[in-house]
């Protein structure tokens, strides 16, 4: 019994994977990342920033999701773009509070050329909830494409301490 809940507790918390702190390069059949910067800021005012930077590897078809943590009120700005590929790229992103699409900018689908670079910013209200997920979708169907992109999420600190921005782990 005690070996069991030892095992639940250390499972439980890994189930997601925090952007604070995290420093290795996870790789999957369809995507890949790297955390090449994250920090906490402090602007003039007082409020305290979570800045995260990635960069994701999309094989053709390849999802790449990043799941926000956020309160009432916080403003949460983002921008991405991507490498040339020969393909001009094909990148679809979008933003989801629970299952409404808050922010489309190119669909997830191969007759969608997607773009190379969005930036965005919005605000969390009451009525879409306090959970987010950006979206990073590759419009190419053929695995041997691949994007590259880079991305930068800014967005208020947790005011427990807790990350506000997370990667899913990806289970088989």
């Amino acid at each position: 019994m005690v070996i069991t809940l030892l095992l639940i507790s250390l499972i439980v918390p890994l189930s997601f994977v925090g952007c604070m702190g995290q420093t290795t390069t996870v790789t999957t059949s369809t995507r890949s990342y790297s955390i090449v910067k994250t920090t906490d800021i402090t602007d003039l005012e007082g409020t305290k920033w979570q800045i995260c930077q990635l960069t994701l590897v999309l094989q053709g078809g390849g999802t790449f999701t990043v799941d926000l943590n956020l309160t009432v009120n916080d403003k949460v700005n983002c921008w991405y773009n991507t490498e040339q590929p020969a393909s001009g790229g094909n990148v679809g992103f979008q933003v989801e509070a629970g299952t409404t699409v808050i922010y489309p900018s190119g669909t997830t689908n191969s007759a969608d050329p997607g773009n190379t670079s969005d930036n965005l910013s919005f605000n969390v209200t009451q009525a879409d909830g306090t959970s987010y997920r950006l979206i990073f979708h590759n419009n190419v169907p053929d695995i041997n494409s691949s994007e590259t992109i880079y991305t930068e999420i800014i967005c208020p600190a947790n005011p427990s301490g807790e990350d506000s921005i997370f990667v899913p782990l990806e289970t088989k």
